[in-house]
């Protein structure tokens, strides 16, 4: 769901002008780097194990996301090739922690963490392994609300325990619980349906949430990954984190998402805010994830549309109630990009 919100802000309207690519060698670049985002190759998988290695410091160096020294354990949801966790592991020696990955097979990433890190049946049990990597399709997990019970469909699976949610009032009350949780996953952009990985996409963002928010502990951290703060659905979860977080940041990764549109919300303290409104959310996300898996006359679903979030927040009142403290979130977002776009430009017309 691509519905923006109309505002007129003069930091985005300066870099309305200067993003849209106006070359086909800009077009090409664009094209570029989403096929790296997506690739197997082994070399381009190495150079982004290290970028989402560098994006994670960054990110910390800006929040302090990440411990040096207490115990955490954390999650890191579309975690493949490893560097965030990598970033995570090596900062804090007593950090431990589950990441969910799309299978290679299926077109993911392969795993380039330290193999002692990982899990193995052969490990010993007085030096417990420190990550353990769960292959899974996140799309295809039991997501529905509880009172419908399982899915009849064949290709869902049961959440692992390590993601065990209950059937309890509050949807969080025994499940496995992180203090730090990552949410990085992106659909794959190789799919033989034309538009197949708009629609992957979204069931995939609200899949994420749902095992995400389940999964955070009472006073820990969610580190999302958006794309254009203008974007209505960015705009609602930025809000989300903001009234469920006691402390929120937006953070743009200079180190590669300069020119993309991608940026980072963080909350911390999870939960310490408006606890009350998670069951509901919860099951919105729930009935919201149905739709956008079985939707329709064949059954295969549907995009996001502009309403679907409004019981998080609706447009309206993002443009009123919302509106300053989201351009406090988002201008630097803007101005950041231009200002990497403009470099980048500048630069290739010199020939660099």
């Amino acid at each position: 769901m691509n519905h923006q919100l109309s505002l007129h802000n003069p930091s985005l309207q300066v870099l309305d002008r200067v993003r849209h690519p106006k070359t086909r060698a800009e077009r090409a670049h664009m094209q570029f780097q989403q096929r790296a985002a997506d690739a197997q190759d082994p070399v381009r998988q190495q150079g982004w194990f290290r970028s989402m290695q560098q994006v994670m410091q960054e990110i910390d160096e800006m929040t302090l996301c990440v411990p040096a020294a207490v115990p955490i354990r954390f999650l890191d949801l579309g975690c493949c090739p490893g560097g965030f966790t990598s970033y995570i592991l090596d900062k804090n020696p007593r950090a431990s922690g589950v990441g969910i990955s799309l299978p290679v097979e299926q077109g993911g990433h392969a795993c380039l963490l330290d193999p002692a890190v990982l899990t193995s049946s052969a490990a010993d049990p007085r030096h417990p392994p420190r990550f353990e990597l769960i292959w899974a399709d996140l799309t295809k997990y039991q997501l529905g609300p509880h009172y419908i019970g399982p899915i009849p469909d064949p290709s869902l699976r049961p959440l692992p325990p390590q993601l065990a949610q209950p059937h309890a009032s509050d949807d969080r009350a025994a499940a496995a619980q992180y203090d730090l949780v990552t949410i990085d996953g992106h659909p794959l952009r190789s799919g033989d349906r034309p538009g197949l990985e708009y629609l992957v996409g979204d069931r995939l963002l609200v899949s994420q949430l749902l095992v995400g928010l389940a999964s955070a502990a009472l006073g820990g951290t969610v580190v999302l990954k958006l794309s254009k703060p203008e974007r209505l659905v960015s705009a609602q979860l930025m809000y989300l984190l903001d009234v469920l977080c006691a402390r929120v940041w937006t953070w743009k990764p200079v180190c590669m998402h300069a020119t993309r549109a991608t940026f980072y919300v963080v909350g911390k303290g999870f939960g310490l805010k408006g606890r009350w409104m998670l069951p509901r959310i919860v099951q919105e996300l729930r009935r919201l994830w149905v739709e956008l898996s079985y939707a329709g006359s064949g059954r295969h679903g549907r995009r996001l549309v502009a309403t679907d979030l409004d019981f998080i927040i609706d447009e309206s009142t993002i443009q009123t109630v919302y509106a300053a403290r989201w351009r406090e979130l988002s201008e630097h977002i803007w101005e950041t990009q231009r200002l990497a776009l403009e470099g980048w430009r500048q630069a290739t017309r010199q020939g660099f």
